[in-house]
């Protein structure tokens, strides 16, 4: 399932340097332009972060921005933004992030397998280690899709 979410368009590599809010805003726009969330789900991430702090922080410098299927989700969806510049999560240097994976999830349970998968993934360190020194859209692509091993 995480290899028919992460597509070309959902991929975006910037060196922009840009604030957590920013960062989130830029991450989900994708999921915006294609229909998978309202705009409304871009300032529920923001606000979940604001109120319940840095718990989309998952370590390893990834983040993965969500927030309730009622606050605008539309379709079950994965957007991925890696910076180039960290970007510091409510402005903590011990909340350094350079992957977002913004999730749009359309109830509880419709997205799990998409985030099992990518938990798999992400538990396994070389392949944490390629995603996070991968260099383009295609090298993330090919990884998330399975195809990095």
């Amino acid at each position: 399932m995480l290899g028919e979410l992460v597509t070309p368009e959902m991929v975006q590599l910037t060196d922009r340097k840009m604030n957590w809010k920013e960062a989130i805003r830029f991450a989900a726009q994708p999921l915006k332009n294609f229909g998978f969330i309202e705009s409304r789900y871009i300032d529920a991430m923001i606000q979940k972060v604001e109120q319940y702090g840095a718990f989309i922080h998952i370590g390893k410098g990834i983040a993965m921005p969500h927030a309730r299927p009622e606050d605008g989700a539309l379709k079950v969806g994965i957007s991925i933004l890696k910076v180039a510049n960290p970007v510091l999560l409510l402005d903590q240097k011990e909340h350094a992030v350079t992957f977002f994976i913004c999730l749009s999830a359309i109830d509880d349970t419709t997205h799990l397998k998409a985030l099992a998968e990518l938990a798999t993934f992400l538990s396994d360190e070389p392949s944490l280690n390629r995603l996070l020194a991968a260099k383009s859209k295609d090298e993330i692509i090919s990884l998330l899709s399975g195809g990095g091993d």
